[in-house]
């Protein structure tokens, strides 16, 4: 029979379509190359101005991996090594893969064939050197870059807000209607306005972003601390390796005392301690349901002076899907009450009330140990694709510290339940029943923990809506 042929040929972004390495020349020497040797040709596989780095980012490599695992494709074909992949962890994979079903794999300008055992390991050292070149590349293009920065030259080809990138001249130009704006953003800024408040009126405005993007509240704040904007340009953001020179012909747009107070004053707010898990202080936060979207809410805790302010606000607001008002805790506590002097007191009914407190307390504990649990897997796994390369150490080391911070929240949690918990002492029914039969003025009497105990357990929803300066609730659903 003849071997089932797969022509695979690409060209990266940061190649020049040169005399032998064209998609049409790669094509065109390879079809020649299976015809010399009797292979039929089912298919060609083109990626056209992919990186050959990874495999995830290519859709043909994906849909030749399909056809060869449906026994489709019997051979692969390739004019250079580096035309498939550039890293060695990829290359085994594939070799490993094609392998295990029945598939050779042939390059023209190496001479290679997998058919063989000397064939294979060749593919694996050649496949090292590729690796090494491609990691050497980025190393000098790397020293490049911080090298360019640090002659005072704006090497972000894509430009800012505020600007326009001359491409090939290297410089960038004020781009008139954009700066007046960069000028207002930090006068709004260091008026009082928020980053997502901003972030708001430049929708409103129907200001568009550099790249087409949404306004949010990151975008305003790389705008916030950028220091080209007065004339500076940085390499990196880290202090560590980052630094900041001043640059070769930019104009600034605004005075460096602006600039260094809205520095100061985005210090002194960051002070605030955002949290944005749920706390016994936010016990409306899992019931709370958006009117306007269906949307759940998030909770948000500020420290100041000492003085703790709650928030709650629709989900939906921050990617701009939803522009429901956020709204405080204290608004939220007196529209529930309010609420709750409309209905009348529930009848209690013995049956339900012991099927819905049955093991409270455990099964609270149990939410708590799957959450740890799926945290030490995503723990794990993290780990896995650091010790694999695919992640590097800044990211691996963001992700372990978020992950860190959410497991000593639930740890806390998991003791305090425990803490209060005694061995073989059953719930105390009458004064459930107590809570429930005459609800407001139990409620109030509740502890914070008791209440967000309560909520959690007996309410499916509050639907709420933000009115002029007043808190609706327009549905709860017990």
């Amino acid at each position: 029979m003849l071997m089932q042929t797969a022509i695979y040929a690409r060209v990266s972004t940061e190649e020049q379509a040169s005399e032998g390495f064209s998609i049409h020349a790669q094509k065109d020497k390879l079809t020649k190359y299976a015809e010399l040797n009797d292979w039929d040709i089912v298919d060609y596989y083109v990626d056209d101005g992919i990186s050959g780095k990874n495999l995830t980012e290519r859709p043909e490599v994906s849909r030749l991996i399909k056809d060869v695992e449906s026994g489709k494709i019997t051979n692969v074909l390739v004019y250079k090594l580096d035309r498939l992949t550039r890293s060695v962890k990829d290359l085994i994979y594939l070799i490993e893969l094609f392998d295990k079903n029945n598939c050779t794999f042939n390059s023209q300008t190496e001479k290679i064939d997998t058919s063989n055992a000397v064939g294979r390991m060749f593919v694996k050292i050649i496949g090292i050197f590729a690796e090494f070149e491609r990691e050497n590349l980025a190393e000098r293009v790397s020293f490049g870059y911080e090298q360019k920065t640090k002659e005072g030259n704006y090497t972000n080809c894509n430009g800012v807000f505020g600007y326009d990138y001359i491409i090939g001249k290297g410089k960038l130009k004020v781009n008139n209607e954009e700066a007046k704006y960069v000028k207002r953003i930090y006068d709004w800024y260091i008026n009082g306005d928020s980053m997502l408040k901003i972030a708001g009126k430049m929708k409103e405005f129907n200001v568009p972003t550099k790249r087409g993007g949404n306004w949010n509240q990151s975008t305003i704040s790389s705008i916030l601390t950028n220091p080209l904007y007065i004339g500076n340009v940085r390499y990196g953001t880290n202090k560590k390796n980052g630094f900041e020179v001043v640059g070769k012909n930019i104009t600034p747009l605004i005075s460096k005392d602006l600039f260094y107070s809205v520095q100061d004053l985005i210090q002194k707010r960051r002070k605030f301690k955002t949290k944005k898990y749920s706390s016994d202080d936010t016990y409306y936060f899992k019931v709370l349901k958006c009117s306007k979207c269906g949307g759940k809410l998030h909770a948000r805790q500020q420290i100041q002076s000492n003085k703790k302010y709650i928030t709650y606000q629709c989900n939906g607001r921050n990617n701009h899907s939803c522009d429901a008002k956020g709204f405080s805790h204290y608004k939220m506590e007196e529209a529930f009450l309010k609420y709750l002097d409309t209905i009348e007191d529930f009848e209690f009914n013995d049956e339900v009330l012991d099927e819905k407190c049955e093991s409270i307390e455990e099964e609270d504990i149990k939410k708590i140990e799957e959450e740890i649990s799926k945290l030490k897997r995503k723990q794990y796994e993290t780990t896995e694709l650091f010790s694999s390369d695919d992640i590097d150490y800044d990211t691996f080391k963001q992700i372990k510290n978020v992950i860190d911070k959410k497991l000593e929240i639930l740890y806390k949690e998991l003791d305090n339940f425990k803490s209060n918990i005694e061995p073989n002492k059953p719930l105390n029914i009458d004064k459930i029943k107590q809570i429930i039969v005459n609800l407001k003025s139990n409620f109030i009497s509740l502890s914070n923990r008791e209440k967000k105990m309560f909520l959690e357990r007996f309410v499916k929803f509050i639907e709420v809506e933000k009115i002029n300066d007043e808190v609706i609730i327009k549905k709860v659903e017990f």
